[in-house]
């Protein structure tokens, strides 16, 4: 492909229109373009027509140029073909067709393997395949550098080595791992929270109440127990007097047999409706754990004579109070619990109520509610803390129960690890979860904005473009695309199935409503074709910049002609 025959083919198009002044701008930015191009570099054109050994490219700009086919080479109209560049020597530019698919079998990889003397096998294999497709450079250099990466990383998937490379994030085994996470829909900071409450959880069982005081101490600094958890109430006695008897008799038949007589059978909660899980308040028992959990519970506290003695005003009904602050019950158990030993506690802690607890107080602690989201700088605020308690159980963990550490530090790392990733995509995109407390749940939203912060003086037009995700209890996957400019709101709500498709859509003219009262000129569209949001390839992938390997100046590996 020669320079000039493209700068001809240009010129003489521009002729056409009688713009002389675009036309020697043109030609300035095409050579610039061109002389570009180096060695090993991959671009994609569409094959726009085939005539003998001469063929028209379609490529991104919108521009077509003419190439020369050699012998043996087929390509058919319509084709979309990723060509390398063979060579640039300022005059001629030597391209050949490369398969972005198929790696195992794929001559072009291989060769380029065995130039690089890089080792055939199956990581390479995936990494050069990945590192066309991302448009990356794939001369030997690049190759070498790009192996080293992925044999320093053995664990991880050559393809998110290569992912993370073009983004510019730093390569580490946690970011890679937490990377893996966001692949599979699994980088909810909800998530991680969770997990930590189960690693506490199941060391307390070894650590004994230690353990809980470490975590508690963070979690609830100075948390002082409301006097109503201590407050005596009539019910209360005959809740302690069974406790004695039971205590007295060691029969767990006894508690069971008064309960049933009373009408009351502990563990055989019937599900709380939405309507009832509305009434409790925020931080209450009945809006965090499950039956199985409040059973667990009861079965847990009930037969504790010196609690009930302690912390009568948590009981109603031969009954923990569903109404109960989840914050005062964790920290009356880890007052009780606290100088047990971890053989005294494993027998106690076997089923779910710990664990729940435990995620009942993290997510209530560090979960915003909507109004909250409003605050300038109160998610960054979230963050900041988040993070910084994290290390500071870890800490104290390891000062207190060194044997039984490890699993909860794990835990803890795996939160900061997420949080360091969205700080190091946040250096070139606006992403951030939003943990938020909703009516009867808590759910992590995603908020994308389309707007690569490394070329922000492109688009000056005012338009925000932006994308919420949500994983909802009832609604399911929900995603909410936003374009806004000015005062006109253009949305569209994508739902998980029929069911929640149809309630949004008889219900979303209150939405629309709401919004034109305060101005804006709305179009809401609702679709159900259930197809959920995907953090590396509808987002991280929307306007990838590719940079060299060495960390230098982010630039785009696509033959991208502007006129």
């Amino acid at each position: 492909m020669e320079i000039r025959e493209l700068l001809t083919q240009y010129q003489n198009a521009l002729a056409n229109t009688g713009n002389a002044s675009a036309s020697s701008q043109g030609v300035e930015q095409l050579v610039k373009t061109l002389a570009g191009l180096e060695a090993g570099q991959i671009f994609e054109g569409t094959v726009n027509s085939v005539k003998g050994s001469q063929v028209i490219l379609g490529l991104s700009s919108g521009q077509n140029l003419t190439a020369r086919l050699d012998k043996g080479m087929q390509l058919t109209q319509g084709q979309s073909v990723f060509f390398q560049v063979k060579s640039n020597d300022g005059n001629t530019i030597a391209i050949r067709p490369v398969s972005v698919g198929g790696a195992e079998g794929n001559p072009t990889i291989r060769n380029a393997l065995s130039q690089a003397q890089v080792p055939l096998t199956q990581a390479t294999l995936q990494m050069v395949d990945e590192m066309m497709k991302n448009k990356m450079s794939i001369d030997s250099h690049s190759l070498s550098e790009m192996a080293r990466q992925v044999a320093l990383h053995p664990d991880a998937k050559p393809s998110s080595v290569v992912m993370l490379q073009s983004l510019g994030i730093p390569l580490t085994d946690e970011f890679l791992q937490v990377f893996e996470n966001y692949k599979v829909n699994e980088g909810a900071l909800l998530k991680d929270l969770s997990g930590l409450a189960d690693s506490v959880a199941e060391a307390a069982k070894q650590g004994g109440g230690t353990v809980l005081s470490s975590v508690v101490d963070v979690l609830l600094p100075g948390g002082q127990i409301s006097p109503e958890a201590v407050l005596f109430e009539d019910v209360s006695h005959s809740v302690y007097e069974e406790a004695q008897a039971l205590e007295e008799e060691k029969d767990p038949s006894f508690l069971l047999r008064e309960n049933e007589e009373a009408g009351v059978v502990i563990g055989k909660e019937a599900p709380l409706t939405g309507q009832e899980l509305r009434e409790f308040p925020m931080g209450s028992l009945g809006r965090a754990m499950s039956p199985e959990g409040m059973r667990d519970l009861n079965q847990l506290l009930r037969g504790d004579a010196a609690f009930l003695k302690k912390y009568p005003g948590l009981f109603e009904h031969n009954s923990i109070k569903a109404d109960a602050s989840a914050k005062d019950v964790l920290l009356a158990l880890t007052e009780h619990f606290g100088k047990m030993s971890g053989e005294e506690l494993e027998g106690k802690l076997q089923g779910k109520a710990l664990k729940e607890l435990l995620r009942a107080v993290l997510e209530d602690k560090y979960t915003l509610e909507p109004k909250e989201l409003l605050e300038k700088g109160s998610v960054d605020k979230l963050y900041r803390q988040l993070h910084s308690d994290m290390e500071n159980i870890s800490d104290r963990i390891g000062q207190t129960v060194p044997n039984v550490a490890q699993s909860v530090q794990a835990a803890t790392s795996s939160v900061q690890n997420n949080l360091d990733f969205i700080r190091e995509v946040n250096q070139m995109y606006t992403y951030m979860q939003l943990p938020v407390k909703l009516s009867g749940q808590n759910a992590t939203g995603d908020l994308y904005v389309y707007r690569n912060k490394k070329k922000a003086s492109e688009r000056e037009d005012g338009e925000i473009s932006a994308f919420l995700h949500f994983d909802l209890e009832h609604l399911g996957s929900t995603d909410i695309s936003v374009k806004l400019k000015n005062k006109s709101l253009d949305t569209k709500f994508n739902m998980a199935d029929d069911a929640s498709f149809h309630l949004i859509e008889d219900n979303i003219h209150i939405l629309q409503a709401k919004l034109e009262e305060l101005g804006y000129q709305c179009r809401i569209q609702v679709s159900g074709d259930g197809k959920p949001m995907d953090f590396v390839n509808d987002f991280l992938k929307q306007d990838v910049p590719k940079g060299n390997i060495s960390g230098g100046e982010m630039l785009r590996y696509s033959f991208d002609v502007r006129a």
